[in-house]
């Protein structure tokens, strides 16, 4: 009975850790967690980084025709060569835009469901005035990441007139979104590549 009790015990501890980290991606200096209440990006050493650099911000505008002070801003200090946003799991519909509107340009890509939302957005880094400086990015070097937020589960499917092949099987909520070119194949998936480690890093504004 003891002997059932301790494995009993492992399985029931096995399953709770499987299900609090199968949605955590953890590669080089980037943590991503995809959870029920946020997503959360933690960059833990920033490449390129300086001490200029004082806070991580995404600014969603909102797809209404109305003023433009309609926005949403989540930021995050910047310390210690790094930072964590915490982005709330839903977004609000005024924020999202039709998915369709790919189709506008790509007549090749496929949408299981035409009637679908998404938002996406890119990380500002802004010094201690608030004026943006420049942004982060996410690459292994051969592949990117972004994220896209779904109001509704979807595929999206096809080859761009580019070549580029689009591979997204989208969940509702927030998911990760991978990419590459080169000059034989590019595609965009939502599939994780296996055996990459990402890294953030910080590009400066380039001056004109």
């Amino acid at each position: 009975m003891k002997k059932y009790f301790f494995y009993l015990a492992v399985a029931v501890m096995t399953i709770f850790f499987i299900a609090c980290n199968k949605n955590n991606l953890i590669n080089g200096s980037l943590e991503i967690i995809e959870g029920n209440a946020t997503l959360s990006i933690k960059a833990i050493k920033v490449q390129n980084g300086n001490s200029e650099i004082a806070s991580a911000k995404i600014i969603l505008q909102t797809f209404k025709p109305t003023h433009d002070g309609d926005m949403i801003v989540y930021t995050a200090t910047y310390k210690n060569g790094g930072f964590e946003l915490n982005i709330p799991a839903t977004i609000p519909e005024g924020y999202l835009s039709p998915a369709s509107n790919i189709l506008i340009f790509e007549d090749n890509i496929l949408l299981s469901d035409t009637q679908a939302k998404t938002t996406s957005f890119s990380i500002g880094a802004h010094n201690s005035t608030e004026t943006n400086i420049g942004g982060f990015s996410f690459s292994s070097g051969k592949w990117n990441l972004g994220f896209v937020y779904a109001d509704r589960s979807f595929t999206e499917k096809g080859i761009s007139k580019g070549g580029l092949e689009y591979d997204c099987s989208y969940k509702k909520g927030w998911n990760i979104v991978y990419w590459y070119w080169s000059e034989k194949n590019s595609i965009k998936t939502t599939q994780s590549p296996k055996n990459e480690k990402f890294i953030c890093s910080f590009s400066p504004n380039v001056a004109l």
